[in-house]
């Protein structure tokens, strides 16, 4: 062993944990580190801006509360200085101008002052005056009630904006008593001025707070003087009010009624139109009824709640005038006076997240950098290796004394290919016959550790790979069995291994490729296709020694067989020997272009042809077979009718001018051997293991050879027809070129496949003969 290849597993150990923690724990740690920097400055930001923002919310609650009272002692003015001013006007006023003065004062207040709804004013001796807005028009309507007892009445009168009568109208009082009203009693009760508790008037929706005060008349009579304000033009004024973006405003009593607010009208239909149950609903007013709660614990005062997942700020305050004490509650989300705080929260977040993204680039970048400079070392350091082991092969390979003699096996190259390459079988391939047969002549085995070799591909079974193999380029194909140049090559050499992967490499010699090398499952051979290559060039050398060629090896295998035999050779296979009659009154051919002929050829699997157990059974299953199938043919009249291996083919029509039977004849041939073929596979137990395909087209026949002369046929129509067979889609079934399909469409039934693309021949299309019509 070389001194460099000595490597200490405690110092490869040590390396491995420092260049971890500089590649990789260095970036994390810079990254981490960068984030909790920027985490807790944002979060002091956060901190720092959100106490500011609740200071500045709490300012703002307090000015828009001192302004909510402010406009409600003006709302309620009219009630507590205008009731005390009316009843001085009224208690030193002539008695006779009473109801004058009061009519006066009652317009003036009702055509300038919005939010009162009427007037009243009742004596001791049940005497009941009112004045009010028209609800029909825009001037003034009094009512007097007259009479006593059962013809008592309510006289109306309706005046315009001038003060001119307009009409006067009457109804019954219904028994109607000032004296027994809270706002009369109240006030006669007390002496001083007198707030009722709020009532609503179902038939116009209003809601109605009375102020009340008593004073004595001249004559000695007692007098009530009263004023309804509407509590509607607080609720819209409480909903005019902008506190923040959707924050609230109500006023309540100390029980928690619904004074003013929102949705009122909504909570006095719900309430059956009865003040006493018009009270806070969480379903409603979930914050609101929350912060009205808050203040019966801890009084007057701002404070803060979380209602569902959000923040509030409310502020609960007493109001003034009123005699029953009022509370303003004022709740708004935090985020409506916090949101420039949640603005620069946001990007301050952003920015800390591109600094962050940055850093984790740089972080990537780095480790990134670390990671390619290990790997590069790595595949550098593999090179090595891979250059040391390839030095030392191409010294053994050449090392070998016996290298170049035509006589030894030389097996030391494909076990060199398989070491160097790690494939799990290396294998080296032969040209015979001028091109037509491929033969491996030395196959390794690196998992058993084993050679063989023998094995003969023909170019008939393997056009599409013989071609690939033609072109003398290396390729790689990743799954051969799913290639169409390697799948039959898959089929047949590689399936019963088990391997998947192909890398095929050409041996060329002075006129082309003259065999190859075959990878399979190599997963290095591409990083050491040069010493493919070389051990390529070894191989054409030893080929070169052999002094053994394609074509002195079709020579051999050409020979002229035994005189007997010849006249035998001559019509093998041919139910009517060449140059004699046909069943049809036609000369048979000797040579020469045939333009129609019909070609059927019948493919039998691996399960009769390769099975081991019980010869005698399968020879004897095979001879009935092809006498059954000999039978059908000379009862249909075809030409020819030969077994190759595991390939049936007939001819039908060769003659020189086109028979337009021969194809009806192939097909009708065809469909009695289809049934033949199950009836005597299924009496032997066996699967339906054939497949069937049919052309028709020109060949080319003629008597080859000397003695004896070999009559044979060659053309597209031949591959065509074991095309179909390879690719009929079940077993069983007759696969038909489109040049059948148009022949025989008007007698026998067809079922289209689709289009699919034939070497040489492009995009055809092909059908499935069924039966005849």
């Amino acid at each position: 062993m070389n001194a460099d290849e000595i490597v200490d597993p405690a110092d490869a150990r040590s390396d491995q944990v420092r260049r971890f923690l500089l590649h990789v724990g260095v970036p994390i740690f810079g990254v981490v580190l960068v984030v909790a920097v920027i985490a807790g400055i944002g979060l002091h930001s956060y901190r720092s801006i959100r106490s500011g923002a609740l200071a500045l919310t709490h300012d703002l609650l307090v000015s828009e509360q001192n302004y909510i009272a402010q406009e409600v002692g003006d709302y309620l003015g009219p009630a507590t200085a205008g009731t005390v001013i009316a009843r001085d006007m009224l208690e030193h006023g002539p008695q006779t101008a009473i109801i004058k003065i009061f009519n006066s004062y009652g317009g003036s207040m009702l055509r300038h002052v919005p939010q009162v709804h009427s007037f009243y004013l009742a004596d001791s001796e049940g005497h009941f005056d009112l004045i009010e807005r028209d609800p029909k028009g825009k001037g003034l309507e009094t009512t007097q009630l007259t009479g006593e007892g059962a013809g008592a009445q309510f006289v109306h009168q309706f005046h315009d904006e001038k003060g001119a009568m307009l009409r006067t109208e009457s109804n019954p009082t219904g028994n109607f008593d000032p004296r027994t009203r809270e706002w009369f009693r109240g006030a006669a009760e007390s002496g001083k001025l007198y707030w009722s508790a709020p009532y609503l008037i179902s038939q116009t929706g209003q809601m109605i707070i009375t102020a009340s005060i008593v004073y004595q008349g001249q004559d000695g009579r007692k007098f009530v003087f009263a004023v309804n304000l509407s509590m509607n033009e607080l609720t819209n004024f409480l909903d005019s009010l902008k506190i923040g973006k959707s924050g609230h405003a109500l006023i309540l009593d100390q029980d928690g009624h619904l004074l003013a607010g929102r949705h009122m009208l909504d909570v006095a239909k719900k309430a059956n139109w009865d003040p006493s149950k018009m009270v806070l609903d969480p379903q409603t007013y979930p914050a609101l009824a929350q912060a009205f709660d808050v203040y019966r614990v801890l009084g007057y005062g701002p404070h803060a709640i979380r209602s569902g997942k959000r923040n509030f700020v409310t502020m609960a305050a007493p109001l003034p005038s009123t005699a029953k004490k009022w509370v303003l509650i004022l709740v708004a989300p935090e985020s409506d006076f916090a949101n420039f705080a949640m603005v620069d929260g946001r990007q301050n977040l952003l920015f800390s997240l591109l600094i962050v993204a940055l850093a984790a680039l740089l972080g990537g970048l780095l480790f990134r950098q670390g990671r390619r400079t290990d790997h590069v070392a790595a595949e550098l350091a593999g090179l090595r290796a891979v250059s040391g082991r390839e030095s030392q092969t191409l010294r053994a390979v050449a090392g070998y004394p016996a290298l170049f003699d035509p006589t030894d096996e030389a097996l030391i190259l494909t076990r060199s290919l398989a070491e160097m390459t790690l494939a799990r079988r290396a294998s080296v391939w032969r040209l015979m016959h001028d091109g037509s047969t491929l033969l491996c002549v030395d196959s390794y085995d690196a998992r058993h550790d084993a050679h063989s070799g023998g094995f003969e591909l023909s170019r008939t079974d393997l056009q599409a790979f013989f071609d690939l193999v033609a072109h003398g380029d290396a390729i790689t194909v990743p799954d051969a069995g799913a290639d169409e140049r390697t799948v039959s090559f898959h089929r047949l050499f590689m399936r019963t291994f088990g391997s998947h992967s192909l890398f095929l490499a050409p041996i060329l010699g002075a006129s082309g490729p003259i065999g190859m090398i075959t990878l399979e499952d190599a997963p290095r051979a591409g990083l050491v296709s040069h010493f493919v290559a070389m051990i390529g060039g070894v191989v054409s050398a030893r080929f070169s020694a052999q002094h053994y060629s394609a074509v002195a090896a079709a020579a051999e295998e050409l020979a002229a067989p035994p005189a007997e035999e010849a006249e035998h050779s001559l019509g093998d296979g041919f139910l009517i020997p060449p140059g004699s009659t046909q069943a049809d009154g036609h000369g048979g051919p000797v040579e020469g272009l045939f333009p129609a002929v019909a070609v059927m050829v019948i493919t039998f699997a691996d399960i009769i042809t390769s099975s081991r157990a019980d010869p005698a059974r399968i020879i004897a299953l095979v001879e009935a077979l092809a006498v059954q199938l000999q039978t059908v043919a000379r009862d249909h009249g075809l030409y020819s009718i030969k077994m190759l291996g595991h390939r049936l083919v007939c001819v039908a029509g060769c003659t020189h001018t086109p028979d337009p039977t021969a194809a009806e004849r192939m097909a009708n041939a065809a469909l009695v051997m289809r049934e033949a073929s199950l009836s005597i596979l299924s009496r032997a137990d066996l699967d339906p293991v054939f497949r069937m395909g049919i052309d028709v087209g020109p060949v080319f026949g003629g008597l080859l050879g000397d003695d004896p002369k070999v009559f044979n046929l060659w053309g597209d129509a031949i591959g065509m027809a074991e095309m179909m067979a390879q690719g009929a889609p079940d077993v069983g079934t007759i696969q038909v070129s489109e040049e059948v399909y148009q022949l025989l469409r008007g007698r026998f039934l067809f079922r289209e496949r689709g289009r699919f693309f034939v070497p040489h021949a492009g995009m055809t299309r092909t059908y499935v003969l069924a039966g005849r019509r």
